[in-house]
């Protein structure tokens, strides 16, 4: 029964994990279509923990993800999850930007992300998956 209520949240388009940053969850929605391989591999190691750190507009946290640059674009919008794979970093985007390399889109956060906004550098951020 607990199995079957892990895998309520998987379809074969996308994975529904949690991302918390200061007591506060976010809902993120991983979707295996924008990059099949890296999105696999993020999943077979979570759960992922690591300090925030900014840049432009947006948050990031490295890992031990080793993926190298699926179907890469270098702008994105606010909301939207993407991987940076020379540094491995997974990075949440809190408002429109581009970092000026290319990076693996992954995903999108649901909710309210304003949160995001005031991480501080150092600030512990975890990805797992949701369990009943």
């Amino acid at each position: 029964m607990q199995r079957e209520k892990i895998l309520e949240g998987r379809t074969v388009s996308y994975q529904n994990i949690v991302l918390t940053v200061s007591g506060t969850v976010i809902p993120l929605r991983l979707k295996r279509h924008l990059a099949p391989r890296t999105v696999r591999i993020i999943l077979q190691s979570l759960p992922i923990r690591g300090n925030a750190h900014q840049a432009g507009g947006m948050v990031y946290i490295g890992t031990e993800v080793d993926s190298g640059l699926e179907r890469g674009r270098g702008a994105f919008r606010a909301g939207e999850v993407s991987f940076l794979p020379g540094q491995q970093c997974i990075c949440f985007f809190v408002r429109e930007g581009s970092l000026g390399k290319p990076m693996t889109p992954i995903g999108v956060m649901d909710g309210d992300t304003t949160i995001l906004q005031t991480v501080k550098p150092g600030d512990v951020i975890e990805i797992y998956e949701e369990t009943p």
